[in-house]
């Protein structure tokens, strides 16, 4: 019978290994066990390695985080589950910054660890055919465009076929997630694993995921009727300044809890013709990306001004940054770059698209200038309403 993959158990405790074979067995795993994780993952298997079982013991010591992130940099998709007997909030947000990507109790309950292992060998599965699916796109569209002798070939045929199948793929994939999750805790309560004063905290988590589940439904609703909801009939006059002022203090509460400074300057206030709820999403994606990626200390800046016949939109933050390879990605459905991964703060990958869609479907133009470590600017422009909802000495009638 072919194995369903291989698990790495690295442990100094035979008896922390042995209770892992055992709750592996029924699974049909190839399985590796060392001391540490360089005599588990020696030669050449290393290559080969689905998902490793870490313990908490020899996860505070440097050297092996360093040759855990060696077989990072082979395998991006490799999993990483913790095994901790004294797991500590500390701890915890140190593995999950590190990578690890599940964390478990000692002692090892088998049900639950065969689970968590499921559970990445899907996560892997799926990241690996999403990346082989992309690839194919990357490498099959350019040929198919080549042989069709016309580049509108090659939009078809990505529109047609590659497209929706890379975006159901994505789609499932980050539905897998909390879902998976949920029936983790689900099962925990269930099977009784845990005392009944811990109920509640479990609750919350699952409470927690299933919100997660809610975000990517409504963020996927949002993005889905944007384009049909810009129809004349839902576009009316609007002040831009005036949709931001309304969203402003909520968004200044938040920027406050975390530490930031949030300033708006309003040199114009212009008017322009859209639905007044996409002004909305435009101003509250923007600026609440601009909060939850910026460290404690930092600033987010917002301007608003007019230039001619358009109206300008601007938001300036001191945070994490993009890096110049992820900055052509970030206005793709689902994707996050791998710094705000890091950061740990959830979110679904939909708001800068929604942004995006947005903005071009009302003839407007959006870019994005950024620098790790220091900070990300965007720049919106959307066309000034050929006339003024009132008289202003600030505002000046658009073109006709």
């Amino acid at each position: 019978m072919e194995t369903k993959g291989t698990i790495l158990i690295a442990s100094p405790n035979p008896d922390l290994q042995a209770a892992c074979r055992r709750a592996l067995e029924p699974g049909n795993f190839f399985i590796l066990a060392g001391e540490s994780l360089q005599d588990g993952a020696g030669g050449e298997k290393k290559e080969n390695i689905d998902v490793v079982l870490l313990d908490g013991e020899i996860f505070q010591n440097r050297r092996e985080i360093l040759f855990l992130q060696e077989l990072w940099e082979k395998d991006a998709n490799l999993a990483c589950i913790l095994i901790s007997e004294r797991e500590s909030l500390k701890q915890a947000l140190q593995a999950f910054q590190a990578g690890v990507c599940d964390i478990v109790s000692a002692p090892v309950v088998p049900e639950i660890l065969s689970l968590r292992v499921a559970q990445a060998m899907e996560r892997r599965r799926d990241s690996l055919e999403l990346k082989r699916l992309h690839a194919f796109e990357q490498n099959v569209a350019p040929l198919w465009a080549v042989a069709g002798g016309e580049m509108e070939t090659s939009d078809l045929f990505s529109k047609d076929f590659l497209a929706p199948a890379a975006f159901r793929l994505t789609m499932a994939h980050e539905f897998r997630a909390p879902l998976t999750a949920l029936q983790s805790f689900l099962l925990i309560l269930l099977k009784g694993y845990v005392a009944p004063e811990k109920w509640k905290e479990m609750i919350q988590h699952a409470f927690e995921r299933s919100q997660d589940l809610l975000n990517l439904v409504d963020d996927l609703m949002d993005l889905a009727t944007a384009t049909q909801e810009m129809s004349q009939g839902n576009r009316s006059l609007v002040r831009l300044g005036d949709e931001l002022e309304k969203i402003l203090p909520s968004l200044k509460t938040e920027a406050d809890q975390q530490g930031l400074l949030l300033t708006l300057t309003l040199q114009q206030n212009p008017i322009v013709m859209a639905d007044s709820l996409h002004l909305k999403q435009l101003w509250t994606n923007l600026i609440s990306n601009a909060i939850k990626y910026t460290p404690a200390g930092g600033y987010v800046r917002i301007f608003l001004d007019r230039q001619e016949g358009w109206a300008i939109g601007r938001i300036e933050d001191s945070g994490i940054g993009i890096s110049p390879q992820e900055l052509p990605l970030v206005f793709h459905e689902f994707y996050r770059t791998a710094e705000a991964r890091k950061m740990g703060v959830r979110g679904t990958g939909l708001g800068l698209p929604l942004v995006k869609r947005i903005v071009e479907g009302y003839g407007g133009s959006l870019e994005v200038q950024s620098t790790v470590g220091k900070g990300s600017l965007f720049r919106f422009q959307l066309p000034v309403a050929a006339a003024p909802l009132s008289k202003n000495p600030t505002e000046e009638p658009g073109p006709p």
